[in-house]
């Protein structure tokens, strides 16, 4: 009998063993917040509608001083300085684009952003007109 705890004792252990060491390489191959990409905006991020502008505005100059092209990636923050660079994510298709900050507004009080008619394009939502979006400020000025 003696023998059959000590073996049962020590199968226990190579399990629990092995059971430690396959936790440890799970946990090795799980991203922590310190592996992610650092960005200059620091990750700051905001939800809400946006909507899309062009006609009208193509060829004019922008706060910034640019003259708007709305078929370029472009969009209007109140705040954000002028050249800073945001990831927006349609949350609804995952699809993405990246715009760049160089006019003001939207000036509709529910609105987050406006973005440039070849972002609507590229992010899928130019026949929504508005939409629900998710942003992070990947490079701020």
């Amino acid at each position: 009998m003696k023998n059959k705890s000590g073996f049962t004792f020590l199968l226990a252990a190579a399990l629990a063993s092995s059971l430690f060491a396959s936790q440890a390489v799970f946990a090795a191959d799980e991203k922590s917040d310190d592996d992610k990409p650092q960005t200059k905006g620091g990750g700051k991020s905001f939800s809400g509608k946006a909507s899309w502008y062009g006609p009208g505005f193509n060829g004019k100059k922008t706060a910034s001083g640019e003259v708007f092209d709305m078929n370029k990636c472009s969009a209007a923050h109140l705040k954000l300085p002028f050249q800073t660079k945001v990831q927006i994510e349609d949350p609804r298709t995952g699809k993405t684009v990246i715009v760049k900050v160089n006019d003001r507004g939207p000036y509709v009080k529910t609105r987050v952003l406006d973005m440039s008619k070849g972002a609507a394009v590229k992010l899928g939502t130019i026949s929504r007109g508005v939409a629900f979006i998710d942003c992070l400020v990947i490079d701020d000025k």
